[in-house]
This record gives structure tokens, C-alpha cells and sequence, in this order.
């Protein structure tokens, strides 16, 4: 199908929209747990400030390595092109790593987990991808 054209961006373009996907998904997460923490019957703002040190730890010693790997992709890709596939913002692979945890956030929710749980979990990990999310936008190459 030679007259499909790949729906191609700039590595500026794909690095901003990673960025705010990696974000919206983020503050999804967030009003979600707060949602939750609203609803549940403890010490919110303790529970939320764990689940907040949790997170930007998570960012710090996970997500950022994996932000940094991949916008070292995003500039190694067909370096003969002005323009690249706008799904190439992550690995192949990360899709399915992203399905998979789609698919343990909707288990978590259909268990019997009480909310406050449920809103630490989704609140650490719903800050650390806004927090890493914001690295995609501080890139300095052209």
C-alpha cells in the first residue's frame, strides 16, 4: 500500500506529544485517587503524601531512565529524515507494557481493595508519569 503516507512528525512534534500523553495519563491517574481518597475513611493527606514521596521516587529511580532511553531513540531513528512516525514515541515493546498495566489497573479496581489503597497506588503512580512526562519538554536538541 505505497499510497499510504506515514503519519510523520518532526522529532520536536514527537517529543511534546509524548510528553503529553505521558502527562494526561498522569493527571488521569491523579483525579482518579483523589476521587478515591475523597470517598475512602482515612487520613487523606497523609496517604496522599506518601503516595506522593512513592512517586517521585518512582520517577527519579524508574521512569526517568526510561524517558531519557526514549528520547535517545527519538534522535537515533532514521537520522535521513526530517520527519518520523508520530507511534514511534515509545518502543514497540512499551505498547505492550502498556497494555498489560491498562490491564492491571482495571483488575485492581475489580478486586476487593479498599479505595484508600487503591488511591496510593494510583496517585504515586499517576504523579511519577506526569513528573518524568515533563522531561520530554525540557529537551534541548534541535
Amino acid at each position: 500500500m505505497a499510497f499510504l503516507k506515514e503519519p510523520a512528525v518532526s522529532r520536536k512534534s514527537l517529543l511534546r506529544t509524548a510528553g503529553v500523553l505521558w502527562a494526561l495519563v498522569g493527571i488521569w491517574l491523579t483525579i482518579r485517587a483523589f476521587y478515591w481518597f475523597f470517598d475512602g475513611d482515612g487520613n487523606i493527606y497523609l496517604l496522599a503524601g506518601i503516595a506522593l514521596l512513592i512517586g517521585v521516587a518512582k520517577s527519579r529511580l524508574m521512569l526517568n531512565w526510561i524517558v531519557t532511553r526514549n528520547i535517545e531513540r527519538i534522535f537515533a531513528l532514521s537520522p535521513h529524515k526530517d520527519k518520523i512516525c508520530i507511534f514511534a514515541f515509545q518502543a514497540m515493546h512499551s505498547y505492550l507494557i502498556a497494555l498489560l498495566m491498562i490491564a492491571m489497573g482495571i483488575f485492581l479496581r475489580r478486586t476487593h481493595l479498599s479505595h484508600n489503597l487503591l488511591a496510593v497506588i494510583y496517585l504515586a503512580i499517576g504523579s511519577a508519569l506526569f513528573l518524568s512526562g515533563l522531561k520530554y519538554f525540557f529537551v534541548r536538541r534541535s
